[in-house]
């Protein structure tokens, strides 16, 4: 059995306080990627981007646990160019999964009335030159980082509710229930040793002080108020147009 994470300190977190019997089971991929693993690898878990859940038939997700936020840490943040008359134009880097490319279209023609034009950016770009919604932990190279507008903030301002970023997720419900088995009170678990956590943790001091200051506004225990969240947010793209149905969640523990 794998279990894939994607990309980002909070998934890293995540796995680095698993049991030792677990932590062994862990695989890193992008994103993008991790829908097609769960397709194709029955036995898988992952940490699966909620806008992927209607790409797999037979999915079914943990009711137990998430990634959400609803403040300050965020996964993703917005960075705009200073003093400009209009916004029409926004460029997608770093870790990219459907959520950033499908919620950020929403987000912008529900809250503010833009119909934004979204573009994948690969490039090598000097920061202010572009307005940019950047995810995963190339954060943490950007020297605009201290003026992102946490993404997560947002879309949980547009709901009401947590934003349920990534869900625990497999097409064998018998496996996400073998996995989270004692897998109990995980907020609390991880803020305990949530030191010892950053201590392994690659990155600078002050973003480890960003972190540690925010802490509260991440999630890994999925309650019902994360359940509905996640319920609204998977509706939005249907009231859009985007997705064909609503998707009616199916749980494997």
């Amino acid at each position: 059995m794998k279990f894939y994470i994607p990309q980002n300190l909070y998934a890293a977190i995540f796995s680095l306080w698993l049991p030792e019997e677990l932590k062994g089971s862990v695989a890193v991929l992008p994103s993008s990627l991790i829908s097609e693993r769960l397709k194709t690898e029955p036995e898988s878990i992952a940490l699966l981007p909620s806008m992927d859940i209607p790409k797999i038939e037979g999915v079914r997700i943990s009711r137990k646990l998430a990634v959400s936020f609803d403040g300050q840490l965020s996964n993703s943040y917005l960075y705009f160019i200073m003093g400009q008359d209009n916004l029409d134009t926004l460029y997608l880097k770093g870790d990219i999964s459907t959520n950033e490319i499908i919620l950020t279209k929403i987000l912008f023609l529900e809250k503010y009335g833009i119909d934004l034009n979204i573009v994948l950016d690969t490039s090598e770009t000097t920061p202010g030159e572009k307005n940019y919604l950047i995810s995963g932990n190339e954060n943490f190279d950007y020297p605009e980082f201290s003026n992102g507008i946490s993404f997560s903030d947002q879309v949980a301002d547009l709901i009401d509710y947590p934003y349920v970023n990534y869900v625990l997720a497999s097409t064998n419900g018998t496996a996400i229930k073998n996995f989270t088995d004692g897998l109990t009170e995980v907020d609390k678990k991880i803020e305990d040793n949530l030191e010892k956590i950053l201590e392994n943790l690659m990155i600078k001091p002050r973003f480890k002080d960003f972190i540690r200051n925010n802490f509260d506004s991440v999630y890994y225990d999925l309650t019902e108020n994360e359940v509905t969240g996640l319920n609204d947010l998977l509706r939005l793209p249907f009231y859009q147009g985007i997705f064909e149905e609503i998707t009616e969640l199916k749980f494997g523990d």
